[in-house]
């Protein structure tokens, strides 16, 4: 590993990959993103490193990759490439015994599947391809695409005759069903995140692990917990930002809607319009707040903006999570009220809707 810090992807690294013969750029470019894999690799949860113990650079296809297995193709991966005008992500899994579990997963859980990659970013795509495959040469050819679209564009029922159609596949000398999952994003975009890029893609990570535990077989039926008495109402309040009564103060109180998604990631979505709130100036990426719930102060959330619109997101923290989790299900509703002291100090508390 380089001595050098990652400071970000700087738009001469995208820019490199477009400039045929110039070695010396490439060489530049990829050893920043080995700088930026590094990085990523270091802010990962515990849990999520220990699910990728391999991670490095790939010279061959001038990516970066966290993987399951040593030989990052032999099992899912997920890799990151820089392109002139694009930053692809892609969870991809091309193994033949290791798409032969997958499929066979998931033809099982074809529910669990389909709330885990409709509950992703809309901007991700799925791919199932049909190829021919050599046994002999070790060799694939395309032949058509099972599924090639947005994740939110599927159906439920059509996902099952998918992977029905890509387990047959599987199980088939002659043909290989390859899995691809990617998401793009601009260039510009993405360098203009510098340093934020890592905790955004440490977010994005975290998204995929119950999908990657689930087409590993890793993932088990999780028991149904009897869940606790509901928190106490916030008392209502107008939704818009408001003077505080004495003392100088702001607030508002705004109520979200929880996806499975944000219960199990442990983190509530507010929007755009909130962003100004909590932003100490235009380069603000994350802000400190102090939340309560039920009876508990926590010093260790905080809220983050989201590109490209400045969704606002409160991203809490572990023990704020396990609250989250234990006393609301998905489609409930929660009551945000933020209150914003002349000293700048922001409060959220967190509550059940009346």
């Amino acid at each position: 590993m380089s001595s050098n810090q990652f400071n970000g992807l700087t738009m001469p690294v995208f820019m490199a990959f477009g400039w045929a013969g110039e070695e010396t750029a490439i060489t530049f470019a990829l050893s920043q993103m080995e700088l930026f894999i590094e990085s990523l690799y270091f802010n990962l949860p515990r849990e999520t490193q220990a699910l990728f113990p391999y991670h490095g650079l790939d010279r061959a296809s001038q990516s970066v990759y966290l993987s399951l297995e040593e030989e990052p193709t032999s099992g899912p991966y997920i890799a990151f490439s820089a392109r002139p005008a694009s930053w692809e992500q892609s969870l991809t899994i091309t193994d033949k015994a290791a798409l032969k579990k997958a499929y066979a997963v998931a033809t099982a859980r074809p529910a669990t599947l389909f709330d885990y990659l409709v509950e992703l970013d809309s901007n991700w795509k799925l791919r199932i391809q049909q190829m021919e495959y050599d046994q002999e040469q070790k060799s694939a050819t395309h032949y058509k695409d099972v599924y090639n679209d947005a994740t939110s564009a599927l159906a439920e029922e059509q996902l099952l005759t998918d992977v029905e159609r890509a387990a047959f596949l599987s199980g088939e000398d002659q043909w290989l069903a390859p899995f691809f999952l990617s998401r793009r994003q601009d260039a510009e975009k993405v360098s203009a995140m510098r340093l934020a890029l890592i905790p955004r893609t440490v977010e994005d990570v975290n998204a995929l692990v119950p999908l990657i535990k689930l087409l590993t077989g890793k993932a088990r039926k999780a028991k149904k917990k009897a869940r606790s008495a509901p928190p106490a109402p916030i008392p209502q309040n107008d939704q818009s930002e408001q003077a505080g009564e004495d003392d100088g103060s702001v607030q508002f109180t705004y109520v979200s809607e929880l996806l499975g998604l944000h219960i199990r990631r442990g983190f509530i979505n507010l929007t755009p319009r909130h962003w100004p709130f909590f932003a100490l100036n235009a380069r603000t990426e994350t802000r400190p707040v102090t939340v309560l719930y039920g009876d508990h102060t926590d010093e260790k959330c905080a809220v983050w903006r989201l590109v490209p619109d400045d969704q606002a997101r409160i991203v809490l923290s572990p023990a704020a999570h396990d609250w989250l989790e234990e006393h609301f299900e998905a489609s409930d509703s929660i009551k945000v009220q933020a209150i914003k002291k002349p000293d700048d100090h922001i409060t959220l508390t967190l509550g059940g809707v009346e």
